[in-house]
């Protein structure tokens, strides 16, 4: 897509025109090219989308995403890449169609797929919270007396084979706050699309408050720090939301030694690391902070109106400090991608946010300074070799989020980034679609070794910042009913 640039029509715009324009040929062409994609990447998804369940190997409104080991790793084996379940991607996907389909309902085949994956998604609920993984058999005994068949049921991966009683037990965690907040922003637009098309769905009705959900546990009076929290300043006493929804070790008085001690002995009962069988499983026996993290549940909060609290102050605060440092390859500790961050706080600030605004300053000035000659980002080499699609992608997300594109400056690198993005475009019989990236890892220790990936998810995020820069273009050009036709 060379030669097609937003440089003409985002200074026209910055120059204050106020009247509607009628469109170059540049303009045009521009709205041909990301309509077209559209269609092509929603045809993908619509294909590839599972239609029916297997119960323990797929399930129907989900997309297929991979975990992938890169190395041998202590107690998970040798390398290797396998399907997995989980709410996260599937949300994730749900909520970026969402978010296309309230701008452009034209789009057909977006509300069969939203209530496929919102079924889904809703399998993963616990009471008020969300869990990252199904509820499945064990893969063994795990305990002596066992009778297989007849055990509780546990999270786990689908198909990632969990051999010592240590790691299945460990597979088994507790909710936490991020797939929560990613549940109950699907619930939110599910709302918003269903009053918008005047239909009335129970099992999309209101919700009650969701803010004290999020509020159980918060970085204030702990007796426990998470040692990866310490080592990479992710501060202590912040009030900023932990990641998971589960009581952790109570140390008397807390210090970094007796927590390398209790790690050193994680394979013996009594440390704080070590998980029980059949209770669910807070990883290493201490909460976390993670920015990510805490920027999905502002989304969530603003998303249902649930702002207005000494909660999110603290949060947004946590956010800022970190904007300001540019320093982003360990704030999120379950998101090794450095552009992950910047994405998760514009997808926050765009959901009606708007605390965050300087923080949104010091990513505009970060995503400047680090891109790259050929109009793309890179992550450090360890995750996915540089990640260089998938960190375009957030950043490009982030830039268009933030918006303000004269006065940021940003014209030449969104310009770039979508001829980039283009450039390695897959089309085939399915559609249009992209490789997928790094959207996740298995944190901490694993935070280099374990991914997860999937076409799906890169491809959606693409299509949803394509879809918010049409619809910029139509609502400031003279484009009426331009719609789904290319």
């Amino acid at each position: 897509m060379k030669g097609i640039t937003l440089t003409i029509l985002l200074i026209k715009y910055s120059c204050c025109l106020v009247a509607q324009k009628t469109p170059d040929e540049s303009t045009l062409l521009l709205n041909k090219n990301i309509t077209e994609c559209l269609i092509l990447g929603l045809d993908y998804l619509d294909t590839t989308q599972r239609k029916e369940t297997v119960l323990g190997d797929y399930y129907s409104g989900e997309w297929q995403n991979y975990m992938c080991l890169q190395n041998w790793f202590l107690l998970l084996g040798s390398k290797k890449r396998v399907e997995d379940s989980n709410c996260f991607s599937v949300a994730s996907i749900h909520n970026s169609l969402a978010k296309i389909y309230l701008k452009y309902p034209e789009y057909s085949n977006i509300p069969n797929m939203l209530d496929l994956s919102f079924e889904r998604i809703m399998a993963y609920k616990s009471g008020d919270e969300f869990n990252f993984w199904n509820l499945l058999p064990p893969m063994r005994k795990l305990k002596k007396n066992d009778i297989v068949g007849k055990q509780p049921l546990v999270r786990r991966p689908t198909h990632y084979k969990l051999k010592t009683k240590y790691i299945n037990n460990a597979a088994n965690i507790a909710n936490d706050n991020d797939d929560t907040a990613l549940g109950y922003i699907a619930i939110a637009l599910r709302n918003r699309i269903k009053e918008k098309d005047y239909i009335i769905d129970s099992s999309s009705a209101k919700v009650k408050a969701i803010a004290p959900i999020f509020n159980r546990y918060r970085d204030v009076n702990r007796k426990n720090r998470h040692w990866y929290n310490y080592l990479h300043g992710n501060d202590n006493k912040t009030g900023a939301y932990l990641t998971w929804l589960a009581d952790e070790y109570q140390f008397k008085k807390w210090n970094i030694l007796k927590v390398v001690g209790h790690n050193a002995t994680f394979f013996l009962p009594f440390s704080e690391c070590y998980p029980h069988a059949y209770k669910p499983y807070l990883p290493y026996g201490s909460n976390d902070i993670d920015g990510v993290v805490n920027a999905n549940i502002l989304s969530a909060l603003a998303l249902n109106n649930e702002l207005d609290s000494a909660s999110t102050t603290a949060a947004i605060s946590y956010i800022e400090k970190k904007c300001k440092s540019k320093k982003f390859d360990h704030v999120g500790i379950y998101y090794p991608n450095r552009y992950q961050f910047p994405y998760a706080v514009s997808e926050a600030y765009a959901s009606g946010v708007k605390q965050l605004q300087k923080s949104t300053q010091y990513l505009v000035e970060f995503l400047l300074e680090t891109q790259n000659a050929d109009g793309s980002w890179s992550s450090k080499r360890i995750v996915n070799k540089n990640d260089r699609l998938q960190s375009t992608a957030y950043a490009l997300n982030s830039l268009i989020n933030i918006g303000d594109f004269g006065k940021n400056k940003t014209i030449s690198s969104i310009n770039n980034a979508i001829d980039f993005i283009l450039q390695h475009a897959i089309r085939d019989s399915l559609g249009v679609h992209w490789e997928g990236g790094v959207f996740f890892s298995g944190g901490t220790v694993v935070r280099h070794f374990l991914f997860w990936k999937s076409d799906a998810y890169t491809t959606v995020i693409i299509l949803n910042a394509f879809a918010n820069l049409k619809k910029y273009i139509e609502q400031n050009y003279n484009i009426v009913n331009y719609g789904k036709n290319f």
